[in-house]
């Protein structure tokens, strides 16, 4: 009996196994066929996204191609074809909201953000780029209002405290601006704009170490050679405002070099190098900034004071 019981156990396990594989085998039938149900349920419930939805959006990343690549003339039409096609597609309006802005057309610019925050309502950016747009407009309490919607729905969304920096930057109140920026550059700490805001806020709080500390920051995040002008041009102010007028020279001639130089930049490096007693250069320099713009009036005050300039080789203080 015993060498019975011991013949039939390898039997009896290879039973055991095969019922096992089969029931797995049936266990898997079971979710997968859950799973084939459920996604029919999604599917009847969503449906086939409709052809105009489909041609709106084909119709938004035309747009928005044609944008970048600065043919703002198609992108206007693109993009109100999109809105036309598909007038419930907030992304079409905002799109075609800025094509309308570059044009000219402000208000039909804003009319077209005001129906895209209709529709997207819980939308925080389209509450902020509306606020941007009155602000630009001189509409301040209106732009405060939609900084505080646009908190209400995110409190740590930090294009809204951006917003309200500028809100009351533009209302005279640089500490509040300055706190606002600082709060928005903490939840975003790589928006180089807002950085740039800053800096500005500490420079015009008269505090220009602080704004070249800020600065320096900023260009440190660019490869030597790719700061962009705004920053160069800041960062020569800050180091006039701290009487270091040969680095001033440095970062103004810098930013001169980038890009097509403003009658600003111009200005602000002819006064650098008059404070150095470099007269000839200070004169070449100021010509340059009136050539761009015969009526700068800065430069037309430091072109006069250039002509009455003591002898070259001897420093011009404050």
């Amino acid at each position: 009996m015993p060498s019975e019981d011991r013949r039939k156990k390898p039997g009896c396990r290879r039973i055991d196994h095969a019922n096992r594989l089969r029931g797995l085998r049936g266990a898997w039938l079971i979710v997968a066929l859950c799973a084939a149900l459920a996604g029919c349920r999604t599917l009847s419930r969503q449906g086939p996204v409709p052809q105009s939805v489909a041609t709106a959006r084909q119709l938004t990343q035309q747009g928005i191609t044609a944008r970048d690549r600065g043919d703002w003339k198609r992108a206007e039409s693109l993009l109100g074809r999109a809105v036309q096609t598909n007038p419930t597609d907030p992304d079409a309006r905002r799109n075609y909201a800025e094509t309308l802005w570059r044009r000219g057309a402000l208000q039909e610019a804003l009319r077209q953000l005001e129906e895209a925050r209709r529709v997207a309502a819980e939308d925080p950016g389209l509450v902020v780029r509306t606020g941007e747009l009155r602000l630009a407009l001189g509409q301040v309490n209106y732009a405060n209002r939609m900084a505080d919607e646009a908190l209400e729905l995110d409190p740590k969304f930090a294009p809204a405290w951006a917003l309200r920096g500028r809100v009351a930057e533009a209302s005279g109140q640089m500490r509040q601006a300055l706190a606002d920026y600082q709060r928005s550059l903490g939840y975003a700490p790589d928006s180089r704009d807002v950085a740039i805001l800053v800096a500005e806020a500490y420079r015009q709080l008269n505090e220009p170490e602080r704004a070249l500390v800020a600065l320096q920051r900023l260009a440190d995040s660019y490869s030597p050679g790719e700061e962009p002008q705004q920053v160069l041009h800041l960062e020569g102010l800050a180091l006039m405002a701290l009487g270091r007028y040969d680095d001033a020279v440095q970062s103004l001639s810098k930013a001169a070099s980038r890009d097509r130089p403003s009658a600003d930049v111009l200005c602000q490096l002819a006064e650098a190098e008059l404070r150095l007693g470099r007269v000839a250069s200070a004169q070449s320099t100021v010509r340059q900034a009136l050539a761009l713009d015969p009526s700068h009036a800065a430069s037309r005050t430091l072109s006069a004071r250039v002509a009455a300039a003591p002898p070259p080789g001897r420093t011009i203080m404050r």
